[in-house]
């Protein structure tokens, strides 16, 4: 048996949402650069292709300078910092940047 993410857990039990202000602040913050970070890298290594590749890697960081904030923000003010981490560090992993560098 393996053990549940903290992301889990937080679903299993009901989903805890943060219990101040501040929480959802913080969770917030760390939410909208977290996202920004993740959305603009994956985004931006969409594409491997030789022809529309650059073209398809601009598109991907755009977006995904957009659309990463929005989501880190909404998960981060509504569930916390730790969540917010953790979504952001599992879509990293499963989408290519998991710490494997290309040079070329």
């Amino acid at each position: 048996m393996r053990d549940l993410t903290v992301a889990e857990v937080e679903n299993v039990s009901g989903g805890a949402l943060v219990s101040s202000f501040s929480q959802a602040f913080e969770g917030a913050v760390w939410g909208f650069f977290d996202g920004l970070s993740t959305g603009v890298t994956v985004g931006g290594s969409a594409s491997r292709s030789a022809v529309l590749g650059i073209i398809a890697q601009g598109v991907g960081a755009v977006l995904g300078g957009v659309i990463g904030p929005v989501v880190g923000i909404v998960i981060g003010g509504l569930w916390g910092k730790d969540i917010a981490a953790e979504y952001g560090e599992s879509f990293r992993n499963r989408y290519g940047t998991n710490g494997s560098v290309t040079l070329l």
